[in-house]
């Protein structure tokens, strides 16, 4: 019996069922690792968003870069355990890059089941679409019964200014 054989029965069957069971094993089987989120083809992302449901309103549309991309699907189910939650909130404000702070309706004395959001947009521009964008994120996120209060966003720019400076002084001698 041929130590190949994965069969007990040598008939033209199994030699065939063998014989394909060693091609599938020179397969490169590295290109079906999906969940290697760090390595895997930036084509292949919106697959994994769309089967870990957060495309759309629930992160995919906020992210900008493709590590803000790999980021939300490695934490997408910890999002998704953790949704309606204060938590979940502000995780999926940090993974898009953005300093969120909620503050809920017994943190500030407001009415029951109110929340209000404050984002710190650093470097980032801010539209109307923007904003539509981020009020979309967190209405997917929040809990059901909660409100939006209020959404203050905070544009914060750093910028490096140059200055200089150039000064001319003379003295002015006449004779007579």
């Amino acid at each position: 019996m041929n130590n190949k054989n994965l069969s007990p029965v040598n008939d033209l069957s199994s030699r065939t069922f063998d014989d394909l069971f060693a091609r599938f094993q020179e397969l490169d089987t590295e290109c079906l690792l999906i969940y290697l989120f760090d390595k895997v083809e930036e084509s292949a992302l919106i697959h994994l968003a769309e089967q870990f449901h957060i495309t759309g309103n629930e992160g995919w549309s906020g992210c900008t870069t493709i590590e803000e991309k790999r980021e939300l699907i490695k934490n997408s189910i910890n999002l998704h355990r953790f949704r309606g939650t204060k938590f979940a909130l502000v995780r999926v404000l940090e993974i898009l890059g953005l300093n969120g702070k909620v503050l809920e309706w017994f943190d500030y004395d407001g009415l029951p089941y109110h929340f209000k959001v404050t984002v710190d947009m650093n470097n980032k521009g801010f539209d109307g679409e923007t904003e539509k964008k981020l009020i979309d994120l967190i209405f997917a996120n929040k809990n059901v019964r909660s409100k939006l209060e209020s959404l203050t966003i905070n544009l914060i720019n750093s910028a490096t200014q140059r200055f200089t400076s150039y000064a001319v002084t003379s003295e002015e001698l006449t004779l007579c």
